[in-house]
């Protein structure tokens, strides 16, 4: 069975489950059968609920069939991609300069089509540059080729999420993997609907009880759900370290110990890399996140490859405008978002 969540955002930029859908084939493959029952019940619940955006983190959902459901735009996050090429890496590649230099060309091939390259050309210089990286190479074909391309197009067609937003929902997978998927993957399905709306959704009912109340102090560690994107807001801007005449890499003072500093090669790009070691097993950690949001602020970095590839997408489209007004006006404001 397939399972997909629907999640919120709270105050803290933690992921919050409000919905579950289960499904014994593909998700995207059926979304046009539960998404309209799926917001009539949200609706039912407040007329008044609009969201300002859905994120989707697979492109072979129908982004037409979500924008005319919610009545927002549709953004693509990339958590998944980004996730398993950094822990294929980690696993098939020893070098860690190495590893840096291939994660960045990775990103090259997603967003291939700002520089007008096609996918299979993309892919074979990637290949021919990391020839001697025969395991990753190997890896990469059996688990992704089949697939980039149409990640290739969603990127092109769809707003990317920022890094902030990806290290949350990372969050919210790690620990559902840990708490309801590391168990027998043969369960029956009454068992994991069990699962979730008991033993794992009152984790976050029970964390937010402590935070508003005060009580169970001794138990929010054991408890909490705080996310790298909460975390890299504790960190102040004075302990970011970045040569704006040089910016292959940034540098990040360690909040615990601040003799120690981490540094963050590609700084601002989604496909940044950090020394930490919650990023070395190959999580989104919050020195990443700080520094994209630092660049940000500051107008200081490169523009974002998924930005890049918006404003040529933008330029396309005002020389082909389409015949519907409600078209233009849609994608007219998903390049600029």
């Amino acid at each position: 069975h397939t399972l997909c969540s629907l999640l919120a955002f709270d105050s803290s930029q933690n992921a919050i489950p409000v919905a579950w859908i289960i499904s014994s084939s593909s998700i995207g493959q059926n979304i046009h059968k539960w998404i309209p029952s799926l917001v009539e019940r949200i609706r039912g619940k407040d007329t008044r609920w609009r969201p300002n955006a859905v994120l989707v983190d697979d492109p072979s959902f129908e982004a037409s069939i979500l924008r005319e459901a919610f009545q927002c735009r549709v953004l693509l996050c990339l958590w998944h991609v980004r996730r398993g090429w950094l822990k294929g890496l980690l696993k098939y590649c020893n070098n860690f300069d190495v590893q840096r230099e291939m994660f960045k060309q990775l990103g090259r091939i997603l967003y291939c089509t700002r520089n007008g390259s096609s996918v299979a050309d993309a892919v074979e210089e990637f290949v021919q540059i990391f020839v001697d990286q025969y395991a990753f190479i190997e890896y990469f074909r059996s688990k992704w080729l089949s697939k980039i391309e149409l990640w290739v197009n969603c990127v092109r067609t769809l707003p990317v999420a920022p890094q902030e937003t990806i290290a949350s929902i990372e969050s919210y997978h790690l620990r559902l993997k840990s708490k309801v998927l590391s168990q027998d993957s043969d369960q029956r399905v009454d068992f994991l609907i069990h699962a979730l709306t008991s033993q794992f959704h009152s984790f976050y009912w029970f964390e937010q009880y402590t935070v508003e109340t005060g009580y169970f102090e001794n138990l929010r560690d054991r408890f909490s759900i705080t996310n790298p994107w909460n975390q890299a807001t504790h960190i102040p801007d004075i302990d970011v370290l970045l040569d704006e005449e040089n910016l292959q890499l940034a540098k990040v003072v360690s909040q615990a110990d601040n003799s120690v500093a981490y540094t963050i090669w590609n700084p601002g790009s989604e496909f940044a890399l950090c020394d930490c070691s919650w990023s070395m097993v190959g999580n989104m950690c919050k020195h990443v996140i700080k520094v994209a949001i630092f660049c940000r602020s500051r107008q200081i970095a490169r523009p974002l490859l998924s930005a890049q590839v918006y404003r040529q997408t933008l330029v396309n489209l005002l020389q082909n405008l389409p015949e519907d007004p409600l078209v233009l006006e849609q994608r007219f404001r998903t390049s600029h978002d």
